[in-house]
C-alpha cells in the first residue's frame, strides 16, 4: 500500500500554527528574560549595599577614588582603575584601585562580576569586557575595540554618594564634594544605581510597536541602592521624562547623575 505524504496545502498549514505559536511566545519569554535580569540586576546591587557596610565599619571610610598624590577622581563615578596617567599607579607601578575597586581588593566582594547588571546594553560596562587579560583589574584590556587596548577598568553601575546636607558647587548644579563616611550619606537617596548613560541605553527598558512600526521604548526602570542597603526599582514616568536625559552628555556628568538621584529619591 503506498503511504501518503503531506500535502503543500498541509505543510503550509503546519508552518502558519508554528509562526503564530512562536508570536505568541516569543515576546513572553523575552519578557521573563528581561525581568529574570532585572532581578539578578538588584540583588547583584544588594549584595555590594552589605559589603559597603563592612568595609565602612571596618576602614570608617566609603571607598574613595584618591590618586597617588591625594586628589579626588570626579566626574567618572564608573572608573575603577586608570592607567592613562603615572598619578593613578602606586610605587610599585600597580594600578591604585578605586571605588568599588577597593571592595574586591579588601576581600569584601569576591567575584567581581557582581560590579556588573546583566542587562547592561554597552560593551564598555560589561563584565566580560575586562576579562581580557585576566584576572579582572588588568591593565591594560582589549574588549574587541577598534583602537586595541583600554586604559581603564570601569563597573556596570553608577556610584555617586551624596550626603545628607550636600555643599553645592558653584558652577554646576551638583556637590562639590562627597561624604566620605557612610553615616554621612543621604537617607533619601540612593547612592548608587543602574549605569546612567542617556535613556536609551538604560539596562532595563521594554521596547514596544508604534503605529508606523517604529519600536520604541517608554516602560524605563531603573534599580537603586539606598544608604540602609536596600535596592528599589523605579519606574515612575515623570522620571525618566525630565530633560536632563536629554540634555546627556552635554550637562556636567556631575549635575546628571546628581539630578537623576534626586529624581529617584523623590519618586
Amino acid at each position: 500500500m503506498r503511504k501518503r505524504g503531506f500535502t503543500l496545502i498541509e505543510l503550509l498549514v503546519v508552518i502558519a500554527i508554528i509562526a503564530l505559536l512562536l508570536s505568541i511566545l516569543l515576546p513572553g519569554l523575552k519578557t521573563s528574560k528581561d525581568i529574570a535580569k532585572r532581578v539578578i540586576c538588584a540583588s547583584r546591587l544588594r549584595q555590594v549595599g552589605v559589603a559597603m557596610r563592612s568595609y565602612s565599619q571596618s576602614f570608617e571610610l566609603l571607598p574613595d577614588a584618591v590618586d597617588n598624590s591625594g586628589k579626588q577622581e570626579s566626574g567618572h563615578s564608573y572608573a575603577v582603575y586608570r592607567g592613562d596617567k603615572p598619578e593613578w599607579f602606586d610605587s610599585r607601578g600597580n594600578p591604585i584601585p578605586l571605588r568599588w575597586a577597593k571592595l574586591y581588593v579588601a576581600g569584601f566582594i569576591s567575584e567581581p562580576e557582581l560590579f556588573y547588571c546583566p542587562g547592561n546594553r554597552m560593551d564598555l560596562y560589561k563584565y566580560e569586557s575586562y576579562s581580557k587579560p585576566a584576572p579582572w583589574g588588568t591593565l591594560p584590556q582589549d574588549f574587541n575595540t577598534a583602537t586595541g587596548s583600554n586604559q581603564w577598568v570601569r563597573i556596570g553601575y553608577t556610584y555617586f554618594p551624596i550626603a545628607r546636607n550636600p555643599v553645592m558647587s558653584s558652577t554646576f548644579f551638583a556637590p562639590k564634594e562627597f561624604p566620605k563616611k557612610f553615616d554621612q550619606l543621604h537617607p533619601a537617596l540612593p547612592y548608587a544605581t543602574d549605569i546612567l548613560w542617556g535613556r536609551q541605553n538604560l539596562s532595563h527598558q521594554r521596547m514596544q510597536s508604534t503605529d508606523s512600526g517604529y519600536k520604541e521604548s517608554n516602560n524605563y526602570s531603573v534599580n537603586a541602592l539606598f544608604a540602609d542597603a536596600h535596592v528599589s526599582n523605579c519606574k515612575n514616568k515623570d522620571v525618566f521624562k525630565h530633560d536632563v536625559w536629554d540634555r546627556f552628555p552635554g550637562v556636567d556628568y556631575n549635575e546628571y547623575y546628581f539630578t537623576v538621584f534626586k529624581l529617584i529619591g523623590s519618586h
